[in-house]
């Protein structure tokens, strides 16, 4: 219902105030829109100031062309901006800011003084704004550049206030502001003085690579792979993590579209989408990536602070985006697929060992880190997914326990090799035996090498299965009895839905009953699984996933599931000969380094890591 108050006019107070909570939430939202008319104007030193004591109070200082005399009010009034004109200039954006909002909805808020000076001109101006009232104006002595300083932020909405975090907590987003803004333009000399002392301090490079070690540190921006795609008009640069290095938050994943820094949905889904079968769940990379798109195909201007865009066809950018990702994270894992011990791995096993060493005659201590996957239940010989070079037809059905009915078993067979395993692959390692029946040890010159059965196994059986899809020849096989497994209501909508394309993926399956499905076949290199619990999981995988997006993302989520369920367990002993196959198997897919869900492959230590935890 109206209210029943007359509907009047708001005031020019009341007016920039809500267009100032739109934009200013926090000192970090501030310096963002200082820094981005710093760069827009062509700076090549961008200096902020940042007072704890006085929570709210900075400034930040540019080298860039400055503002004129005549129109230094102009600048701290509202709708006024000199980077745009007309309605079609919103569609090709090339400058950061461009709303014309920044310096009045912070003036509204605060005390603000802006000081200025073109290299054309000897005297500098001053504008000093309090609460949206210009109180003073003149010219003054200045440098070339700008100089905006606020003080008092938030005094007019002291409400605001309250809703800010630990002075810890809020210079912690200013920092992140300039690091993301030292991302996008690695070519100026951001600094940050905080409390009167030099806390960020990054000069211009060449390379965004060394921009990535300087914002990252050197143990991870120096890992880093370069990216650069093109496609349809559309270009993506950059550089990624490889499959390995991950973090517990998205802090380091850093995305930029018109080289503004987004916290869009799009974007941060597809990147996430090509690590999926390379991360560990919750776990986030690194990366730096600029995404550009042709004039017309995205709107910038669906956010008040520039966070978010809107892409004409957001299912084409995604697509792209996933798959530029996902060809460099395969194209950069190397032959052997293997993660070595980080140095913070190393200190933290030293400060073990040295706790241990007061114990006389201890021989140190061993941890296997264990799966998150139920390892419990072994697997028969020969590992399922096995294809032998020689061998009579065994399977011939999948019986209603999952058990594998047989006409001739046979004798387990190597898989062929082929020309035999590539230099440095997984199969030319020398396998030296077995360690807490899961953990294959090998070495190879210099290094030790401790390979996760299931994890390889996993990978294989993955690699093998995506291969199929796309060659379109996933093989079937049926159960000899059909089973019904209840998975509620939500299940039996989401098999509905996708039962098509479950079978495209090697599954027949079916609605049979408001809560019930029955599964018919499943994916031959299955053969051997419990078909219940792989159908419960698989079902769970399905609801909720949407049928328009489907295809490759849904045969990942649940090849990723088969190949995990289907795999030699931890708590399985393989024989030398079988530890051997499997590598020598890992040694031919394209990608080994970690299994579907993350989890490394192998891990390496060198001999003089392991020299060094007996102090030699």
């Amino acid at each position: 219902m109206f209210s029943a108050k007359s509907i009047v006019q708001l005031s020019d107070a009341v007016v920039s105030g809500i267009a100032a909570g739109e934009v200013i939430e926090r000192p970090a939202s501030v310096i963002k829109e200082l820094v981005e008319n710093a760069l827009d104007a062509g700076a090549t030193r961008v200096e902020v100031t940042y007072d704890d004591a006085e929570a709210l109070r900075l400034a930040v200082v540019d080298d860039g062309h400055g503002i004129g005399t005549a129109q230094l009010e102009l600048a701290v009034a509202r709708h006024a901006t000199s980077k745009l004109s007309s309605l079609d200039d919103l569609t090709g954006i090339a400058s950061f800011g461009f709303r014309g909002e920044a310096l009045a909805s912070i003036a509204a808020v605060s005390r603000l003084e802006l000081t200025s000076r073109r290299a054309d001109s000897e005297a500098g101006a001053r504008v000093l704004v309090d609460a949206g009232r210009t109180v003073e104006a003149g010219e003054t002595a200045a440098r070339r550049g700008t100089r905006v300083a606020v003080e008092d932020l938030f005094a007019a909405v002291p409400a605001r206030r309250k809703f800010l975090k630990s002075a810890s907590a809020e210079y912690s987003a200013a920092a992140e502001q300039v690091r993301r803004f030292a991302l996008a333009r690695h070519d100026v000399h951001f600094i940050v003085m905080r409390n009167g002392r030099k806390s960020i301090d990054l000069p211009p490079v060449s390379r965004l690579g060394e921009r990535l070690t300087q914002v990252l540190g050197r143990e991870v921006g120096g890992r880093m792979v370069d990216l650069s795609a093109h496609f349809d008009g559309m270009t993506l640069e950059g550089a990624i993590s490889p499959a390995g290095v991950s973090f517990g938050s998205s802090r380091r994943l850093s995305l930029f579209v018109g080289g503004r820094w987004v916290n869009d949905r799009t974007v941060f889904r597809a990147v996430m989408e090509a690590y999926r079968t390379y991360l560990l769940k919750s776990r986030y990379p690194a990366a730096a990536l600029f995404l550009e798109v042709p004039e017309g195909a995205i709107d910038y201007n669906v956010h008040p602070a520039k966070l978010e865009v809107r892409f004409t066809d957001p299912q084409a950018v995604s697509r792209f985006i996933a798959e530029a990702v996902g060809e460099v994270l395969r194209g950069s894992a190397g032959p052997l697929g293997r993660w070595g011990l980080g140095e913070r791995d190393l200190i933290a096993t030293e400060a073990f060992a040295k706790r241990a060493r007061p114990l006389p005659g201890d021989t140190g201590a061993s941890r296997a880190v264990a799966s998150s996957d139920d390892d419990s239940d072994s697997m028969p010989e020969p590992l399922p997914g096995y294809r032998p070079a020689t061998s009579r037809p065994t399977t011939t059905a999948v019986s209603a326990s999952g058990d594998v009915v047989r006409e001739d078993v046979g004798e387990p067979m190597p898989l062929p090799l082929g020309s035999g395993p590539a230099a440095g692959s997984l199969g030319a390692l020398s396998v030296i035996g077995q360690v807490f029946a899961g953990y294959i040890v090998c070495e190879e010159g210099d290094e030790l090498v401790l390979v996760d059965q299931h994890a390889a196994h996993e990978r294989i059986l993955f690699e093998r299965l995506m291969a199929d899809y796309d060659d379109g020849a996933i093989e079937s096989q049926p159960l000899l009895i059909p089973q019904n497994v209840t998975v509620g209501g939500d299940g039996v909508d989401a098999v509905a839905r996708l039962e098509t394309e479950l079978t495209k993926l090697g599954w027949d399956v079916g609605v049979f009953g408001d809560e019930d499905v029955v599964v018919r076949s499943v994916p031959a290199i299955a053969a051997g699984v419990d078909a219940v619990s792989l159908t419960e999981k698989l079902v769970a995988d399905l609801v909720g996933c949407d049928i328009s997006t489907a295809g490759r993302s849904l045969a990942q989520q649940l090849f990723a599931t088969v190949a995990c369920h289907s795999a030699v367990r931890v708590g399985k002993r393989l024989e030398p000969r079988a530890a051997a196959a499997l590598l020598a198997e890992a040694g031919t897919v394209e990608f080994s380094a970690s299994c579907p869900h993350g989890r490394p492959v192998a891990r390496t230590m060198t001999r003089g890591q392991v020299e060094r935890l007996f102090g030699r």
